[in-house]
């Protein structure tokens, strides 16, 4: 009889603590963008949300408005906080996030970057456009079509980004070997596209017999087009900018803009969803850079190319 009632005792005990302890949290996976400012993040976005849907887990963006620095680090605190299954961020500078990233990968919360890149933090992988390449490229095309010589004005997204700097060194890598061609202006915008535009209207005045833009990030091209027509000079002025848009596709139609240098934004959201579950498995990246490449967008190619936007 005494060991009936203490077994019924001891059941009623281990009841009661599972009626008390908490289900297991459901696993979160965070995107955190430099900015949620521009069309291009949206894109990203899309990306990530079609992936999640697909492996069946929970997945989140959230970024400052603007390219800034310490919000974008309280959002990854936040989420360290809350013991995210994995991080994935933009950085607005490569050194800033790297105690951040190293402290989410101490408490075993593996981190990615995409789009631009922390090389020496303890990041797993790097996922996105080879920047220095991309700047290259749109350097080749800058020194086709001004043939060799003429002056340039360079839309500089930001200075402490990373993958915006190599856009301006690999665009410097081939323009520079171009003895005709000389970059008379660069101006830092923060990604602001207000500011840019107001760059651009003073370089044209600076500079009246400027032959061509090139903006390092999205709001260069689009910037570079509204001064040049408040200036009464659209399609006398070579431009070269980042990230397809519908607005820039129909711009590139209309002889505005010469070439976009278009990313997969949306390839890169997929991917980093995809990275996260894998390293929260345990899986490791074989390689630490994932590149998802480039298209060089014309007027020839454009329609094709910008077919997917809508």
């Amino acid at each position: 009889m005494g060991r009936r009632i203490a077994s019924v005792v001891l059941l009623g005990l281990l009841a009661a603590a599972g009626a008390g302890r908490a289900a297991p949290k459901e696993a979160v996976y965070v995107l955190v963008p430099k900015s949620v400012i521009h069309p291009y993040w949206a894109r990203v976005k899309k990306g990530m949300e079609a992936e999640a849907k697909r492996l069946g887990v929970k997945a989140v963006f959230d970024g400052p408005m603007t390219n800034d620095l310490t919000k974008q680090l309280d959002i990854v605190e936040g989420y360290i906080t809350k013991r995210a299954a994995g991080i994935a961020i933009s950085p607005n500078d490569p050194r800033g996030v790297e105690d951040v990233i190293r402290k989410a990968v101490r408490r075993d919360i593996p981190v990615v970057t995409f789009d631009s890149d922390a090389p020496t933090s303890e990041r797993y992988l790097y996922i996105g456009t080879v920047n220095r390449e991309a700047g290259r490229a749109a350097g080749r095309k800058m020194v086709e079509v001004l043939g060799g010589k003429g002056e340039v004005a360079v839309l500089h997204g930001s200075l402490t980004a990373l993958n915006l700097r190599e856009r301006l060194e690999g665009f410097r890598d081939e323009v520079d070997q171009a003895p005709g061609i000389k970059v008379v202006a660069l101006e830092d915008n923060g990604d602001d596209a207000a500011l840019a535009t107001s760059q651009a209207e003073n370089i044209l005045t600076a500079h009246p017999k400027l032959d061509a833009f090139y903006g390092t990030s999205a709001p260069g091209a689009p910037a570079a087009v509204t001064a040049l027509k408040s200036k009464g000079r659209l399609g006398r002025v070579k431009v070269i900018g980042f990230d397809l848009s519908p607005e820039n596709a129909k711009a590139i139609q209309k002889g505005w803009i010469t070439a976009i240098i278009e990313q997969r934004p949306y390839r890169m959201g997929e991917l980093a969803v995809q990275w996260l579950v894998k390293l929260s498995k345990g899986e490791r990246p074989k390689k630490p850079v994932l590149d998802t490449g480039v298209e060089v967008v014309t007027k020839e190619n454009v329609a094709a190319l910008s077919a997917g936007l809508k």
